[in-house]
């Protein structure tokens, strides 16, 4: 399934249409979110698309790895910048996804990552993903993120007798936090938000459903969405309802979660928990 995923991504962004609107909107939503963090990480792995700005909010870090299990996106990632001044963070990029990260174990400050949990949850891979940062974060590092929750594209749901689209079912914000807590994370912090998408017409809203993860990947047959007339006669009715534009809901759920820091005993000695179940 992950090879019909990277293929759906590399075919989307190799177009010249390809949609990075949303992807750099929720990035700014999430870096908002890093205003509150004081941690001052050394090594970042930032994931999935869109204008983090990292290097910026961090010019003290030593290392910044850009990775994405699709070669197009990461190729469209990459800085122009010819040289890097030595007080610069260093910049690197890796093809490969955050279910199976190469890096050594509590190597880590902070893991970045934006709108990638949809498409490792319609792989069935969050938990592999959740394991694998916290795998590499050291103790006291930060894990932040941003996904789609249950009420993406609403409006494309069954009404009034017509099918609907075949939508993935986005995770809900407290099944995520209490996955992440099941992992190991300490006090994980979730919150949503509502995006109000217009479109000019139902095929630039198609072109965003399938390049955002929302389109199941486990569908085997040449349906796809239910194609493009359901989708047009959806797109219709909400141009009747709000003055002749095509508007969709995206629910943001934003969360950041801790890996708890090593504990020590009056005399030095490391604490170690252990859970009997």
């Amino acid at each position: 399934m992950k090879g019909r995923v990277r293929a759906k991504i590399n075919r989307r962004f190799t177009h010249s249409g390809y949609q990075v609107f949303f992807y750099d909107e929720v990035a700014k939503r999430l870096n908002d979110r890093l205003d509150i963090v004081t941690l001052k990480p050394k090594v970042i792995i930032v994931s999935g698309f869109g204008e983090d700005s990292l290097e910026k909010r961090f010019p003290s870090a030593c290392k910044i790895s850009k990775i994405d299990f699709a070669h197009p996106r990461l190729l469209l990632r990459k800085t122009k910048r010819l040289f890097r001044m030595p007080w610069r963070p260093q910049l690197g990029h890796l093809c490969g996804d955050l279910s199976a990260l190469p890096l050594s174990s509590a190597s880590v400050d902070l893991v970045y990552s934006n709108l990638d949990i949809p498409f490792f949850d319609g792989c069935n891979e969050l938990d592999d993903l959740l394991k694998e940062v916290y795998r590499v974060l050291r103790p006291g590092g930060l894990f932040i993120f941003s996904s789609l929750g249950p009420d993406t594209l609403k409006e494309l749901r069954p009404i009034d007798g017509m099918r609907g689209l075949r939508l993935s079912r986005h995770l809900d914000m407290h099944d995520l936090g209490d996955r992440m807590m099941g992992v190991g994370f300490s006090d994980p912090v979730m919150e949503m938000e509502e995006l109000k998408l217009t479109y000019s017409d139902s095929l630039a809203l198609l072109r965003d459903v399938r390049a955002h993860g929302s389109e199941p990947f486990n569908l085997v047959d040449r349906k796809g969405l239910f194609g493009r007339a359901e989708l047009r006669a959806i797109a219709e009715r909400s141009k009747l309802e709000n003055n002749g534009q095509t508007l969709a809901t995206a629910e943001l759920v934003f969360g950041h979660a801790w890996l708890a820091p090593e504990r020590s005993s009056p005399k030095g000695q490391k604490i170690i928990d252990i859970k009997v179940a």
